[in-house]
């Protein structure tokens, strides 16, 4: 089963701090290059070539700032912020440090350690608190322990099993409807999950299967 779920959003936003782990002067940017106008991530500068790529990709160009970036989930955030979206996975952005979020809660999800605010978020989707831990998250919403490669829980299904919980268990018609909703993205599945899709707020349709 092919699941096309967590793509791209909006593009990289807001800007907090970043610890200076590389000289402006010896990055691949014009060492005249301003630092405000600077594109980091991961605390390392975007080149011009990674820079091209990103606007030929998203077709925008990212906004001056510093970033992390999970290559593996696709998530992303401002330095020292809980994550803010989803962006293609792959990309390559560096190594995403541990700190980057500036999380304190014991629980690491693909080497970085979630925030508060954050582990309350995934926490909701899943139903339950997520106890402290190392796990690994990729792309399609799995998820499980780190160094175990069998996932033990889809972030998607779990959210949609969720909703639908909250609304009473209710079903819905047209072959089966469940609707689902998290702070990043929307969507819908049949009963037997054949035939689905995911939508992200402000970009519209960006996967869907089965159809």
């Amino acid at each position: 089963m092919k699941r096309i779920l967590t793509l791209c959003s909006a593009a990289l936003l807001v800007l907090t701090s970043c610890s200076e782990k590389s000289n402006v002067a010896n990055t691949p940017m014009n060492p005249a290059t301003k630092p405000q106008g600077e594109v980091r991530v991961n605390c390392q500068v975007l080149s011009a070539a990674q820079l091209a790529q990103f606007k030929e990709k998203y077709k925008m160009e990212p906004k001056p700032g510093k970033y992390w970036y999970d290559s593996v989930s696709g998530l992303y955030g401002s330095v020292g912020e809980a994550a803010f979206g989803f962006m293609y996975p792959g990309h390559d952005f560096g190594t995403l440090a541990e700190d980057a979020s500036n999380g304190n809660t014991g629980i690491f999800i693909n080497r970085r350690q979630l925030p508060q605010s954050e582990w309350i978020i995934w926490s909701t989707v899943l139903g339950a608190a997520i106890q402290p831990g190392r796990y690994w998250l990729d792309a399609l919403g799995n998820a499980g322990y780190e160094g175990v490669a069998n996932p033990v829980v889809n972030l998607y299904v779990a959210a949609a099993q969720n909703a639908q919980n909250r609304a009473g268990g209710g079903g819905g018609g047209r072959g089966g409807d469940h609707g689902w909703s998290t702070r990043f993205s929307t969507g819908n599945y049949n009963d037997d999950n054949s035939a689905g899709y995911v939508s992200v707020p402000g970009v519209g349709v960006i996967g869907s299967y089965g159809y």
